[in-house]
């Protein structure tokens, strides 16, 4: 009886130390990467979406990761917690720059963030296509997870 219960409480602890978050949610790896506009400057703002190609992978996850350009041109993604990542994972990437209506640079973001942007795309529209992505990423649990985007 003993052995049972210890065979147990050990099958469980390997399901929860096998990469999986609370509430079954594949755990996010750090991820992230720098967005080059016309290879020279980075689009301040922009929205960066990383759009799992598995369609049971969004709903596992509960969303998509998603990161905002900074002034330096890097972008760091969250998935559950700010920075935290993504999901390993195949995903198509979808980037959009658009005039900010905010008044601070440093204002709050988040992707259902009404408001946070107005106007039509500083981009080319083939980069807000998430059902057509001409931008890829391979998410790994092993890294480094960074990755280099040219936009036009």
């Amino acid at each position: 009886m003993i052995a049972r219960c210890l065979c147990l409480v050990a099958g469980f602890a390997a399901l929860a130390l096998s990469g999986c978050e609370a509430g079954g949610k594949p755990a996010a790896v750090a991820a992230g990467g720098t967005v080059t506009f016309n290879k020279t400057t980075p689009p301040v703002g922009a929205l960066v979406v990383f759009h799992p190609t598995d369609a049971t992978a969004e709903k596992r996850i509960g969303g998509k990761p998603f990161g905002k350009v900074k002034d330096d041109g890097t972008f760091v993604l969250t998935t559950y917690a700010e920075g935290d990542g993504a999901p390993p994972g195949e995903y198509g990437v979808t980037i959009d720059w658009r005039p900010s209506t905010r008044g601070t640079k440093d204002a709050k973001f988040s992707i259902g963030d009404a408001g946070a942007s107005a106007g039509p795309s500083k981009l080319n529209a083939k980069y807000g296509n998430p059902q057509q992505p001409v931008l890829k990423a391979t998410v790994t649990a092993s890294g480094p997870n960074q990755f280099a985007f040219d936009v036009d």
